[in-house]
């Protein structure tokens, strides 16, 4: 049996069996606080016809054992409570419920569950108030990282969550309704627009999968960016992970060691920090990642970014890591492993996907990277792979290096980058060889676009490129696009970028080492052409878009790691 086949079966199982999960099982689920597992049986496995009797039997489920379960377990029902009827008011029941019951049936349930949430409020007031506390630091996070002020997100926060579950519910599903991106998840998922919303944050996966996401990016540098908005919870997740694997004595042993042995350790903790992030927002889209059998709903993170030029290392970190998220969620996991765009990272990803692991390539600015990653790729016996094309960190050098040869409207041409690098890009993939294209499989081979900029209140990464695989978006360019109503044009991917842009871009050499291909001739040729051999290594990692990436994620890494060589202080009470 092939890798590919034997994965698809191993994923078929693991549906079928949640789809025949019991009713005392699925209770089970909520009291033990499982409510990704629970939500996601009731969502996605259980049939539409039978759909408004089984919700029955757990909300009366609830309603008879919440008064006599212990302080811990009342807040994890209240919360059920609280993001079931967020799931039913989304767009969640797109995913199944909606192919068998009709719109006016869901929203029917959706208030049931609304219902009964109030009712159990009024009741366990306790509860309900230490949920809101926590759904109020969650949303004051949210905004933070949506780039509002401490002002403005904490006015936000406690008007969210201040008032009661209900108000909450009603007012993220109001928001959610009107998305832009919402509206782009249905017309992806009816087959009018070809693009995947992504998360690219750590946290905030449950909005992102309201409004019709599936799939999201975590690694050490966006654990990072969430610890620091919200140092109190980060602190205790770390402290949990450390306490988790090492006892007191072994972090003194290791702290008051050679710098050999604490630099060992704590790459194992932000190994296992990151990877308990991981296991959470895996859960959290495992449902989709099964009803869509493999072909969604997939987590991407990051390996020691430290490692980016030895490759072997890099494949036996990230096969550690994939075995871990293997046994801890008994499956096939829906994870990809980034790697590099570079020629220790191409040697990875063969390796890797050989075994059927997919990967996410990262730190990829161009043409030059794209192609022979793409044929690897193609090649390999995984399901899904990704190539991220950062679009916002290739148009800045860009933008730089025009602005400092003063060309003539430079600084408004390089916003227009990524997405030309882009479209360049999705053509030569996707077109067929007689079209001038390597025919690679766009289901299989995903041009990811990250790292978005917005430009006043144009955000081209987004509005330019759909119709490109997938587009994974930090909160702060999320919230700017779904601050009022935008056109959708599916198609946005095969238009052109303006002819006069482009030649003013042409000016870059970055642009051009970006862009250029030999099928291009002598329009746009670089100085010095760029490749993934052995004899461009070096160059490569100078060249700017990776240097200056690179740079920031490692120089990023090391200050987690002095926030974690302090926690591992904490915890061992030195």
């Amino acid at each position: 049996m092939s890798i590919e086949k034997e994965l698809e079966e191993r994923i078929a199982r693991e549906r079928a069996a949640e789809t025949a999960l019991s009713d005392e099982a699925l209770r089970d689920r909520i009291r033990r606080g499982d409510d990704p597992g629970a939500r996601g049986v009731l969502m996605h496995f259980t049939d539409p016809a039978g759909f408004a009797s089984r919700l029955g039997g757990v909300l009366d489920f609830l309603d008879r054992e919440i008064a006599s379960a212990p302080p811990r377990t009342k807040v994890d029902m209240l919360r059920f409570l609280t993001y079931l009827a967020l799931d039913l008011s989304s767009f969640v029941p797109e995913w199944h419920l909606l192919k068998g019951l009709a719109a006016r049936d869901v929203a029917a349930q959706a208030a049931e569950v609304l219902g009964r949430l109030e009712a159990l409020e009024a009741r366990e007031k306790g509860a309900a108030e230490e949920l809101r506390r926590f759904l109020r630091t969650e949303a004051f996070s949210r905004f933070k990282a949506e780039a509002l002020s401490d002002e403005e997100a904490g006015r936000l926060a406690d008007n969210l969550a201040g008032a009661d579950l209900s108000g909450f519910v009603r007012t993220i599903a109001g928001e959610t309704e009107t998305s832009n991106l919402r509206r782009a998840a249905k017309a992806n998922l009816e087959g009018d627009l070809f693009t995947e919303i992504g998360n690219d944050y750590a946290e905030f996966l449950n909005y992102v999968i309201w409004l019709g996401g599936s799939f999201v990016t975590t690694n050490p540098v966006l654990i990072k960016l969430a610890w620091d908005i919200d140092p109190a919870y980060w602190n205790s997740r770390v402290d949990e992970v450390i306490l988790s694997r090492y006892s007191k004595a072994k972090l003194q042993e290791a702290l008051s060691g050679n710098d050999e042995k604490l630099t060992e350790t704590i790459e194992d903790i932000n190994n296992f920090v990151t990877v308990a992030v991981v296991e959470r927002n895996c859960r959290l889209l495992r449902p989709i990642f099964l009803t869509t059998r493999g072909r969604r709903g997939y987590v991407s993170l990051q390996v020691n970014p430290k490692a980016h030029n030895d490759g072997d290392k890099m494949v036996a970190e990230a096969t550690l890591i994939y075995q871990e998220l293997e046994r801890r969620l008994g499956g096939v996991p829906n994870v990809v492993i980034k790697v590099p765009s570079t020629a220790a990272g191409l040697h990875a990803a063969e390796k890797l996907t050989a075994r059927g692991i997919g990967v996410t390539v990262t730190l990829t600015f161009s043409l030059f990277q794209s192609l022979p990653f793409a044929k690897a790729l193609q090649k390999g016996r995984q399901l899904i792979s990704y190539i991220a094309i950062m679009n916002g960190r290739l148009a800045f050098p860009v933008r730089d290096e025009l602005k400092k040869g003063q060309v003539a409207g430079g600084v408004e041409a390089a916003r227009w980058a990524g997405v030309e690098v882009a479209r360049k890009a999705a053509r030569r993939l996707y077109f067929p060889q007689d079209q001038g294209g390597l025919g690679v499989d766009k289901n299989k081979v995903k041009i990811m676009i990250a790292s978005l900029r917005i430009y006043e209140d144009w955000i081209p990464d987004i509005s330019e490129l759909w119709g490109i695989p997938v587009i994974t978006i930090f909160p702060n360019v999320r919230r700017a696009y779904d601050a009022h109503e935008r056109p959708l044009e599916t198609d946005s991917l095969d238009s052109h970028t303006p002819a006069s842009d482009l030649e003013v871009m042409a000016g870059s050499e970055i642009f051009r080492q970006s862009w250029w291909t030999p099928e291009d001739g002598d329009f746009a040729r670089p100085r010095r052409p760029l490749t993934l051999e052995a004899k461009d290594a070096e160059v490569v990692a100078d060249w700017a878009p990776v240097r200056e990436t690179l740079t920031q994620f490692i120089g990023i890494y090391r200050e987690m790691s002095g926030m974690v060589r302090e926690r591992m202080a904490v915890v061992a009470g030195t």
